[in-house]
């Protein structure tokens, strides 16, 4: 059962979108059988009206409700983007209120009856979050509309329907199914632009645990982007909006296609061949095997100051907005590997050493490409410091040669694990974790969400959670200090696996915040227009239900890189727990 817990976190779906077409069973349903719109939805918007802005805004959010929770739809008797398309040129037109309510009570009405069904009594401690549907008392909807609302909420409605399933009860992520991606229209048009707004939108809404852990609430992000995706002019504008749209989530486990092919040029498809970290917001390199074709080449520790002309702290500014991640740390994180992109052969650079301010221009070559000279590490993940302290790399260390170690690191009095990466196994800590406790310890209550009840997250069973404590019944268990190394890199099951060690008495996380993304990733989510992207749908919390999405695992010790540091080839992070565990 563990290996079915641990496997949680490595279920993560590319962001392809083939697998959204029609399973052989739904084909013959009438929503696969309705091919109006294929070619485009007919509707044009050159500029929006507050009014009309609105009434978009409510007909996104009603429509995203309709469809995880009406039965005529669950059973695939409509499809439910060319309703859209339908219904929209007649909310675009009405002038009042009353208008938009006559027309949206009639195509409630339109969908016929449904039988209901008596809900499902729920302990209230099982339950995390309940769905929210104040929306539909905030958004000047008619009292029929929100009678008629309240009754569909207590449809009877069955775990699969034709637009989304479970994957199965031991890992409740949502499978998206007959999802068309629509990649054919590389800059789609205006029916099919909402449509990709109002299709995330109202997954997110019903199937992340996270939703109320955005900046800006959920619910009015759609009247903020629904005229920017209109005013999106060209086929670049459209997918930079999408990322912006997306990056609102604030989750680093999401991306947004990163090699379409009009965001590729966007980023750049080359690169030079150094790698850099950031240090008080400013870029430095940490590796650099560069192909210079200036009078220098970069070193550790020079301090990047301008890209091309541009400051980097322009560059910074303007990238920033399409890095997507949980917290700041992390999309610094991610704008190491995209700051210094370019579509030009030549980079000029301006940094500064040791005071000094100078200029190179360096080789670009494909992204893909870089770096393909950087030395392995020469050591297996495991090694002995100063004869008492057991240092382990779970990106290096395997569970056989773990084993094998381990006889050796019990004997010292200080061990050290590095999870400033991500674990070459999946059960590396708990392995471990045999020897470190006296007794199994919880680490974490996970949440799973319900397509029988969109927007309901209630905490998987005690019992089910038992199979992820770490540590068992052992008297001869290590008793010395252990440090435990975290930094942005710590992301996912390398934040489970901190979360697990920090149940451990005279244990140290030490370095820096982590990503923040902690539990699993489900599937790929279509755009118009090629475009994919996913989130995390699994919630993982601490034992008194604390969060950890965002804030990540925080150190009980602060240790973050310097510029010199850098420049020295040194470790301060483990620099820093070594000089602890030799007191």
């Amino acid at each position: 059962m563990k290996k079915i817990f641990l496997a949680l976190f490595a279920f993560l779906i590319v962001l392809k979108i083939d697998a959204q077409q029609p399973a052989a069973n739904d084909k013959t349903k009438k929503a696969a059988l309705d091919k109006e719109f294929v070619a485009g939805s007919a509707i044009a918007i050159n500029t929006l009206t507050p009014l009309q802005t609105n009434n978009l805004a409510v007909l996104g959010k009603l429509w995203g409700f309709l469809k995880y929770h009406h039965p005529a739809i669950a059973q695939g008797n409509y499809n439910w983007d060319f309703e859209l398309f339908r219904i929209m040129p007649k909310i675009l037109a009405v002038q009042t209120n009353a208008e938009r309510n006559d027309i949206l009570h009639q195509w409630i009405a339109n969908l016929g009856p449904f039988k209901t069904a008596t809900p499902k009594v729920i302990d209230a401690k099982q339950i995390k979050y309940r769905p929210n549907f104040d929306w539909f008392n905030t958004s000047g909807l008619s009292k029929p509309i929100i009678e008629q609302l309240n009754a569909i909420k207590n449809a009877d409605r069955t775990e699969e329907s034709y637009y989304v399933r479970l994957y199965d009860a031991e890992t409740p992520v949502a499978i998206f199914k007959n999802e068309a991606p629509y990649a054919s229209f590389k800059y789609p048009d205006a029916g099919y632009r909402l449509l990709g707004l109002f299709r995330f939108w109202s997954i997110f809404e019903y199937f992340a645990p996270y939703k109320n852990l955005t900046d800006k609430p959920w619910g009015n992000i759609l009247n903020e982007y629904i005229p920017k995706i209109i005013a999106a002019k060209d086929e670049l504008s459209y997918k930079l909006t999408v990322v912006q749209f997306v990056g609102e989530i604030k989750d680093s486990h999401t991306d947004v296609s990163p090699y379409d092919s009009a965001l590729r040029m966007f980023y750049g498809a080359l690169k030079p061949n150094i790698e850099i970290v950031f240090v008080d917001n400013k870029p430095v390199v940490s590796y650099s095997n560069d192909e210079v074709v200036g009078l220098h080449t970069l070193k550790r520790g020079d301090v990047i100051e301008s890209i091309n002309g541009v400051p980097a702290a322009q560059l910074l500014k303007d990238k920033l907005p399409y890095a997507i991640a949980s917290n700041y740390p992390t999309q610094l994180r991610k704008l190491t590997s995209q700051l210094m992109r370019t579509n030009d052969t030549l980079m000029r650079v301006t940094y500064l050493r040791d005071g000094k301010i100078e200029n190179t221009s360096l080789k670009c070559f494909s992204v893909n490409k870089t770096n393909y000279k950087k030395p392995l590490p020469a050591d297996t993940g495991f090694k002995i410091i100063n004869t008492n302290i057991a240092y382990f790399n779970p990106e290096r260390l395997g569970l056989k040669q773990l084993a094998q170690v381990m006889p050796l690191a019990m004997k010292t009095k200080t061990m050290i694990i590095d999870l400033r990466t991500y674990p070459k196994e999946s059960a590396f800590v708990w392995e471990i974790g045999k020897y470190l406790f006296a007794k199994p310890m919880d680490i974490a209550r996970y949440t799973g969400g319900s397509t029988e009840t969109p927007g309901l997250f209630t905490y998987m069973p005690d019992e089910y959670m038992k199979n992820l404590r770490i540590g068992e019944e052992r008297a001869d268990y290590y008793k010395g200090k252990l440090i435990v190394l975290v930094n942005e890199e710590t992301q996912s099951l390398a934040e489970l696996s901190a979360m697990a060690l920090s149940t451990r008495p005279n244990t140290t996380i030490m370095g820096s915040q982590t990503a923040g993304a902690d539990g699993s990733v489900g599937m790929a989510i279509a755009f118009p227009g090629g475009l994919a992207t996913n989130f995390t749908q699994i919630g993982v919390y601490y034992p008194n239900g604390k969060e950890t999405q965002r804030v990540g695992i925080v150190p009980n010790l602060v240790v973050k890189p310097s510029v010199d540091g850098i420049k020295k080839g040194k470790d301060e992070v483990l620099e820093k727990a070594v000089s602890i565990a030799e007191k």
